[in-house]
């Protein structure tokens, strides 16, 4: 059935019994206690993750419970504010909304906050009497909590404590309500206009613990069904509510329903004085039936300790597979939260049975692979989905099916794929070099050539400039927007699909795209050293600046003539040619970083952040950039540049991360570069040597090896890298080949 012509009376009839109710004893608080963590004196990798990291400042992450690349994210909302609240939480903020199931982590655009739960106290229609039109309850960030798995928040006002934690695909609360007032909670479809507009909801009392229902809507994605469960451990009355009026509706189909474009439904659950209230909610993209079937599968009953364990057990599963050595334990924390954050998505879209929402619209049904979605290609190309190489090689060949599968149902590879909707959003096909590298590094199973197939479509569109690229051989400045830097992302998504054309025999297309992946060249200005645009016959634009910026409407992406010029990952060499060899290339980068960091421009874009001169590390365009001097006589520069982002860019502290962290792209430069080393090119199967911060850090491998990057005889006086031993041999190439380091072994730096 295609999802996009659903119907109410296809969703209705759904008749779901209450599972046996589990007894919590009721744990009295105090509303005035601080619930701030109390680190143990044990040497557990969760210790070291803070999941505020990141929720202040630009860096648009949210603290709430969520498992590993898991399809509910639940966390609390404040009123947004602007572009720092995309993921619907901001540090700065001290109101609460509720708390929701799904959010984005990192993103410079908002969406999902979908499902919103609110506990509180008093009279709804009074407490929505304020500027929002809501139920806003203050809090304070001392009675705040964080941890893998887990977020718990007390609210004085409302006389409650919540907890929250998660499954793959549930989420759990838990709340204290202390004193004899009733307890009450609101679930919001309505919610989140802002981001993520809803167009139709649709909630259902089947009895006194369970209510079901959807919400579809629009925003960032074209079109969003999200289907829920909920069970509640205790019995409960109920009004529905439309705009924060009482609806009473008409004539009840098979029950007592509402069915309107945004609905509100209070639950009064009385005196819950001496009693927890539980509530697990899960969640579906393709039916109730399917959210139904995912809470049964994942939480048979009310015990939310065993849950909050279960996703703890999950968390310190992941983030062990790295051991870090060392004395410093701020560093320790930006590294484990670091990865924290690289696991979170590209994220299960699936039901336990295998159903999935199609990027058709339609539902489809896989046994053979798990669907992932929140593929936000342009930032993660670069070094998220090369981490995912080394520390989850088990899901590789799912997410390259999830993007064929988005391939099969719409004839394109994803872009950004959001909730299997393509928002468009960035330039490039860059689902291809995450292809071309999982399929070169033997971790898919996939049909190579319907994968050459979906990365030529990609290539051969007539979108986006792509047209014009083919045309002219570079995409001029005056036909299409950002003309420079897409020139320069398509040449290398194009030398990506040569590497794949190479190692399947297929000649004249590897030429053919070997010849597009040269581009780079003709946007070369050897007299001014900037990538620079043309128009179509061939002229440079006029009136350059290359430190001009205006978002989206120059020949550049979020960026400036300065900070794309070095986008040539695929030949380094080439590059350092055209600026006339190493002594030009050098300088040249050298100015970069030690130039004025001002912009022109009437609109700069607020991604262009975390600024070392012209270097913007809060943006991805230039994260490879320090590693183009390993291609150099001079690389102690790229070092001292990646000990100086590592030290700034990067701070244990909710304002810890200089940009967006752009669903753990990153997070993923930091993981790579802290162990010492990076993948400039990300499909070639090479990391480049940098240098390592920690003493030694051992990657446990899927294949029972384990490597070990270990480093020698740093001091304040030996600040760079002397020589580097790989299983005790001297290397004396600039990287490391993938498969050596899947192998296991011993890498060393010496100082």
């Amino acid at each position: 059935m295609n999802i996009k012509t659903f119907s109410a009376s296809l969703l209705l009839p759904l008749l779901i019994s209450t599972s046996g109710c589990a007894q919590q004893s009721a744990k009295k608080f105090d509303v005035n206690e601080s619930v701030k963590p109390v680190i143990k004196n044990t040497q557990t990798v969760l210790q070291y993750v803070d999941p505020f990291i990141g929720t202040g400042g630009h860096g648009h992450t949210f603290p709430g419970a969520v498992v590993p690349f898991g399809m509910v994210q639940l966390s609390p909302d404040n009123p947004s504010k602007g572009w720092d609240w995309t993921s619907g939480y901001h540090y700065s903020d001290d109101q609460l909304l509720g708390f929701s199931h799904t959010h984005l982590s990192g993103t410079g655009v908002g969406d999902l906050l979908d499902i919103l739960v609110m506990p509180f106290r008093g009279d709804y229609q009074k407490r929505r009497q304020n500027e929002l039109k809501r139920v806003v309850s203050t809090y304070s960030h001392d009675q705040e909590t964080a941890s893998p798995g887990y977020y718990s928040l007390v609210l004085p006002e409302e006389k409650v404590k919540a907890e929250l934690t998660a499954t793959e695909r549930t989420g759990v609360h838990r709340y204290h309500f202390e004193g004899a007032e009733p307890a009450k909670v609101l679930i919001d479809l309505g919610y989140a206009q802002n981001y993520d507009k809803a167009v139709a909801t649709f909630m259902r009392v089947v009895d006194e613990n369970t209510l079901v229902g959807y919400r579809v809507s629009t925003g960032w994605t074209d079109y969003q069904p999200t289907y829920f469960v909920a069970k509640f451990n205790q019995p409960f009355t109920h009004q529905y509510y439309l705009e924060g009026e009482p609806f009473f509706g008409t004539a009840p189909i098979k029950g007592d329903t509402i069915n309107r474009p945004k609905t509100e439904v209070v639950l009064n659950f009385g005196d819950l004085s001496d009693k927890p209230l539980v509530v697990k909610v899960g969640l579906s993209y393709t039916s109730i039936k399917g959210a139904q079937k995912n809470l049964e599968a994942e939480v048979s009953d009310f015990n939310f300790d065993n849950v909050k364990s279960a996703a703890a057990s999950m968390w310190s599963e992941q983030l062990s597979k790295f051991k870090v050595s060392d004395r410093d334990q701020d560093a320790k924390t930006k590294f484990y939260t670091a990865l924290y954050h690289s696991f979170i998505a590209p994220q299960i879209f699936h039901d336990v049975d295998g159903r999935y929402f199609g990027a058709d619209g339609a539902v489809h049904q896989s046994d053979d692979f798990s669907r992932y979605t929140l593929f936000s290609l342009w930032d993660t190309f670069r070094a998220l989905h090369p981490l995912l190489t080394i520390s989850d090689p088990a899901r590789i060949d799912d997410m390259v099916e999830s993007m064929l599968a988005f391939y099969d149902e719409t004839g394109l590879l994803p872009t950004w794929d959001l909730m299997s909707n393509d928002t468009d959003v960035m330039i490039g096909y860059h689902a291809v070099p995450v292809l071309v590298d999982a399929y070169l590094k033997g971790l898919t199973d996939a049909d190579p050539e319907r994968l050459f197939e979906a990365v030529k479509a990609s290539a051969m569109q007539d979108n986006f400039g792509i047209d014009y690229f083919k045309q002219y051989g570079y995409i001029p400045s005056e036909l299409e927007v950002e003309a420079v830097s897409k020139t320069l992302e398509y040449a290398f998504d194009d030398a990506a699909i040569a590497a794949l054309a190479r190692e399947l025999g297929k000649k004249e297309e590897a030429d053919y795209f070997e010849k597009r992946a040269n581009a780079f060249r003709t946007l070369f200005d050897k007299k001014t050293g900037f990538m620079r645009g043309k128009d179509q016959y061939g002229d440079w634009v006029k009136n350059f600046r290359p430190t001009h910026v205006d978002h989206r409407k120059t020949d550049y992406t979020e960026a400036n003539a300065w900070q794309y010029t070095w986008f040539v990952p695929h030949d380094v060499p080439a590059l350092i040619d055209l600026f006339g060899g190493n002594d030009a290339f050098v300088k040249k980068l050298d100015t970069l970083f030690s130039m004025s960091s001002e912009m022109e421009g009437s609109e700069v874009s607020p991604d262009i952040s975390g600024l070392i001169g012209q270097y913007a590390h809060g943006n991805e365009p230039v994260h490879h950039v320090p590693y183009l001097y390993a291609y150099t006589d001079q690389k102690w520069k790229g070092e001292n540049r990646i000990i100086e982002i590592r030290d700034t860019m990067y701070r244990n502290h909710v304002d810890g991360l200089a940009g967006n962290d752009d669903l753990g792209q990153m997070s993923a430069w930091y993981i790579l570069s802290a162990i010492g080393f990076y993948p400039l090119n990300p499909f070639s199967g090479e990391y480049v040597y940098g240098t390592p911060e920690f003493d030694q850090v051992d990657i446990k491998l899927a294949n029972g090896k384990v490597f070990s990057v270990k480093k020698r005889g740093q001091t304040s006086q030996n600040k760079y890298v002397k020589r580097i031993l790989l299983n005790g041999q001297e290397v004396t190439s600039r990287s490391l080949n993938h498969q050596t380091l899947m192998s296991g072994g011993e890498l060393v730096f010496e100082f």
